[in-house]
């Protein structure tokens, strides 16, 4: 437990070393992946909300199911297809998304649960008819290279496979951002949290992000306060991830929904509202058994039960939090600039979590700023006496990170503020001796 543990501090740190080295100067031809959060090429933050449509298997256009999920509000259009998929048919599945002003997220599910065929996926995805389309969409386009490949693979395994992976669709030409799934039936979130700053790093473009899939019900072991600790622990670790797939049961075919395999969505959709993190539900219609669907038909006047709440009622739903890039409406940049910048916490700054924590002498505090601006950085004892100034300058736009020595500190609990433009933020951070 204690190495586990040491392993997810290091990757934290590992992350904000990335984002200090990368920054916001690479450049894309479309959407990039910075820190933890997905940025459109005008600078606009983009909390993906959307669903699951299977056009492989029903119409392969996306026509009229498109019209559909667009009266969601949704964002993105999750987009299963295989390898058996013809380029003309892709491109047109992508072309009728992209016109629905909603981002489409290509997946192959080839490999669901077989890590054997990641490699064929790959082959798709770089061959030459079909990179060219890729290529051709690259400013709206993300690409799931596989779903849930593998259920028992070590982390040597993940880490090889989807680095050469990554490699190998670079190397194509495919630059935009690529979404790699967990293990075990997309169910291992802690193979992300080890792995996952690696694959940054190994990255090229430095632009991934990890999908995981909450199929966590009771019966495998999940409790409803497991998904707001998992999501916690990847947003304090700083990881891009999205909750990519989840209903509102887990079983076969036949199965019905019981208290063992029913699944806490509303808990996933608050989660992830609550730490701007974005999700894909699972799926529109289709399945083999009707209690995965979310409407009944196919249409929107036929959503149902969960589907109606997280699409359209509950508080946290599609439409109540979606948002679309002013650029996918548009097809330009916000002439205005109000919508180039992110969209969090407040339209100034955003202050991290510090890493490690708890820490003994060292720990790492970062902060993003969106704007040239003054910044006052401050450390306070568990009595809120300010006791440290570190920060009291201008600064640039991006993101910055500062070394804190606790040396001469006791053991205790201690916070740091971050004050920008009369806004300020508080985090708390834990030494121990």
């Amino acid at each position: 437990m204690i190495y586990h543990m040491f392993r997810k501090l290091c990757s934290s740190l590992c992350i904000l070393l990335i984002c200090y080295v990368t920054g916001m100067t690479q450049q894309y031809p479309g959407f990039r992946v910075t820190g933890r959060h997905l940025y459109d090429r005008c600078g606009e933050r983009v909390i993906l909300r959307g669903i699951a449509n299977p056009n492989i298997w029903f119409e392969k256009d996306g026509i009229p199911r498109y019209e559909e999920i667009e009266k969601t509000g949704a964002n993105v259009v999750r987009i299963v297809w295989q390898t058996n998929g013809s380029s003309a048919d892709l491109d047109l599945a992508i072309s009728n998304c992209r016109a629905m002003k909603m981002i489409p997220m290509v997946e192959l599910h080839d490999a669901t649960g077989d890590w054997s065929k990641l490699q064929s996926c790959v082959d798709y995805w770089i061959r030459a008819d079909v990179a060219e389309i890729l290529r051709n969409h690259e400013e709206y386009l993300l690409i799931n290279i596989a779903n849930e490949c593998g259920k028992d693979v070590s982390t040597t395994s993940f880490r090889t496979g989807y680095e050469n992976a990554v490699n190998d669709m670079r190397n194509a030409g495919i630059h935009v951002p690529l979404i790699i799934d967990g293990s075990n039936w997309g169910q291992n979130i802690n193979i992300l949290q080890s792995e996952g700053p690696y694959l940054i790093t190994a990255d090229p473009d430095h632009n991934l992000m990890f999908s995981v899939h909450m199929w966590w019900p009771p019966m495998y072991g999940y409790t409803e306060n497991d998904i707001a600790d998992e999501i916690t622990e990847s947003v304090n670790m700083n990881l891009p991830f999205i909750v990519g797939e989840f209903s509102q049961m887990h079983g076969g075919c036949t199965d019905d929904i019981t208290p063992a395999n029913s699944i806490a969505y509303k808990t996933i959709i608050r989660e992830c509202q609550k730490n701007q993190v974005g999700y894909i539900a699972w799926s529109w219609f289709g399945n083999c058994n009707d209690l995965w669907d979310m409407s009944t038909e196919g249409t929107f006047a036929t959503l149902y039960s969960w589907g109606l709440e997280v699409a359209v009622t509950d508080t946290n739903s599609i439409l109540n939090t979606s948002v679309r890039p002013y650029l996918l409406v548009n097809e330009r940049c916000d002439p205005t600039g109000l919508k180039n910048t992110p969209n969090y916490l407040s339209t100034i700054f955003n202050l991290f979590q510090n890493y490690p924590n708890p820490f003994s002498e060292i720990t790492t505090i970062g902060y993003r700023l969106n704007e040239h601006t003054h910044v006052i950085l401050k450390i306070y004892n568990d009595k809120g006496v300010e006791i440290q100034t570190l920060i009291n300058a201008n600064q640039a736009a991006g993101e910055h990170f500062i070394a804190f020595n606790a040396t001469g500190f006791a053991s205790g609990i201690y916070f740091y503020s971050l004050e920008v433009d009369q806004f300020k933020e508080f985090r708390k951070m834990i030494i121990i001796k």
